[in-house]
């Protein structure tokens, strides 16, 4: 069988890791299928599973779906209360979990109507040396399904009040799959570090489903709580050569990185300019990364960046460009699931989300007249092809809303296409603050700029209500340590911005900003919590 003898999850420890081959990998899956159908799981079934990142993660995802299970990942990071919601509103047959997460699912699985047990996944990550069960071709592209067949309800990050469950067909998945990988293109052997929630659609296809049909080796720390020069000593130490991220942790990589030449000996620093000034001129990447060689050996072998869930900020862009490190960016939502479009190594342009995936069709409209844009204008994101979600479990009423009768995704979002075909996000909708004279503001821009600045740890731009009624534009911010003054530092970073841009309102906060489990910050948290100190003021 292909790729038998490699490795394909490893799990993290210190000293030793744990380590599965494609071969036991097949074996455990196909013994985990056969211990669901055993306890009358068939086609249709609905298997939740509430697990961190590791190993028996994945075994218990393909082993469900290989029985013929809808899966419904859920997200550890939730509260009880929101489990019991989503798992309410799902109906799951049982629920496969960890010793880590035993007690939570015990305690959702009680205040649940009806009896749904709790399946342990403990097992699966042992080092498994049996001969393979007859579990032919990749685990993950080999199931026999029909297109239309929900594979998976993924319950959005942003889901308040009534849950909303985006069905994910087997034709969505197998899309998705084909046509990453197609995108990404011969990488050679592959060592993916995956450190986003799995629970999530952009890591599942991204850093797990594509990953396995090219035969990639991936390893799950065995913490989440991860800072960068852990997850660098992990990326040196399996010389990881791909990693699928967030803006947020690419920024923090490059101020680590920054912070690391500021103590650097002279010589190294005048070496790392020289280099930074030469690379910039030379159109190879291999070039690039030749000479900045003795600064990327301490993060491994690293070849390829992916980007999603947030706008990636060009100057970070253009730092790891700048050693030969391009960070695909890409752009889509769990309703397409879930990429859209996505820069390539052979199709890249600095700013943008890419192309649209083969079998995508993308347009952008105008708001609310709906007429298509074809001049660059901005407008509303739309998407359909074959990546398009089935709709939301059991409301059709709110699928009607966000799918036309034509098959086009209204996302929500507003964007552009260039000249070239890329497609530019220029923000959220919903987000968009409407100044009192009309004027609009996308946060996303503002806080690009902003995160910029070695003074801030994090940034966020969000619109608030001012007491004349109308939107005015506020900053959060959490500073680096050291003493800084906050407004002087954003009149600095915004001196050639627009003035109705820049913030009327700054607040320092002095704990980190609240986020989902895909790093995007949690806005009307912030806009709660900023109503709180007005009110104790």
């Amino acid at each position: 069988m292909r790729y038998s003898r490699r490795v394909a999850l490893r799990r993290e420890h210190d000293p030793v890791a744990t380590e599965l081959t494609y071969a036991s990998l097949r074996t455990r899956i196909a013994a985990r299928a056969a211990a669901l159908e055993s306890m009358g799981v068939g086609n249709g079934a609905r298997v939740a599973l509430l697990c961190e990142n590791r190993p028996a993660w994945v075994i218990g995802l393909l082993g469900a779906l290989h029985a013929g299970a809808v899966v419904v990942p859920l997200d550890p990071k939730l509260g009880t209360g929101e489990l019991v919601a989503l798992l309410g509103h799902a109906g799951p047959k049982l629920i496969l979990s960890t010793h880590a997460q035993s007690a939570r699912a015990h305690e959702v699985a009680n205040r649940l109507t009806g009896n749904v047990p709790v399946v342990s996944l403990e097992p699966d990550d042992a080092h498994d040396e049996a001969e393979p069960a007859p579990l032919g071709g990749n685990p993950c592209v080999s199931l026999a399904r029909a297109a239309n067949e929900p594979a998976l309800i993924i319950y959005t990050s942003g889901t308040t009040g009534e849950p909303k469950g985006v069905t994910v067909t087997y034709g969505n998945l197998l899309h998705q799959v084909h046509a990453v990988d197609r995108a990404i293109g011969d990488q050679g052997r592959e060592r993916f570090l995956s450190i986003l929630p799995l629970c999530h659609l952009y890591e599942l296809i991204c850093g797990l489903l594509v990953p396995l049909t090219r035969g990639a080796a991936i390893s799950y720390p065995a913490t989440e709580s991860l800072l960068p020069a852990e997850l660098t000593a992990i990326m040196k130490r399996r010389r990881i050569t791909s990693l699928v991220g967030v803006p947020l942790l690419y920024r923090a990589l490059a101020r680590g990185i920054a912070v690391e030449l500021r103590r650097a000996p002279r010589l190294a620093r005048g070496y790392v300019a020289f280099a930074g000034a030469l690379a910039a001129r030379l159109p190879f990447l291999r070039l690039r990364r030749l000479l900045h060689r003795p600064l990327l050996a301490r993060m491994g072998a690293l070849r390829q960046l992916y980007s999603g869930g947030a706008p990636l900020d060009n100057e970070v862009e253009r730092t790891f460009l700048a050693m030969g490190l391009p960070i695909l960016q890409g752009y889509g939502l769990s309703e397409s699931s879930p990429v859209i479009a996505t820069n390539t190594p052979s199709a890249h342009r600095l700013g943008s989300v890419g192309r649209p995936l083969p079998g995508v069709d993308v347009k952008i409209v105008s708001r609310p007249t709906g007429a298509t844009i074809t001049d660059g204008s901005e407008g509303e994101i739309l998407a359909r092809g074959a990546n398009i979600m089935s709709g939301y479990l059991d409301r059709p009423d709110l699928t009607k809303q966000v799918i036309d009768a034509d098959g086009w995704l209204h996302t929500g979002d507003l964007g552009r296409l260039d000249d070239g075909g890329f497609l530019h996000v220029t923000g959220r909708a919903k987000d968009l603050i409407v100044l009192g004279g009309g004027k609009k503001v996308y946060p996303d821009e503002v806080e690009a700029v902003l995160a910029a600045s070695p003074d801030f740890a994090e940034v966020c731009v969000l619109g608030i209500t001012a007491r004349q009624g109308h939107d005015e534009v506020c900053a959060v911010v959490v500073p680096a340590p050291g003493d800084i003054d906050a407004e002087a530092e954003i009149a600095r970073m915004l001196a050639d911005v627009a003035a109705f841009k820049r913030p009327t309102r700054v607040v320092v906060r002095r704990e980190p900003i609240p986020r989902t489990t895909t790093r995007k910050a949690k806005r009307a948290a912030l806009a709660a919590w900023i109503l709180t100190l007005d009110e104790a003021a």
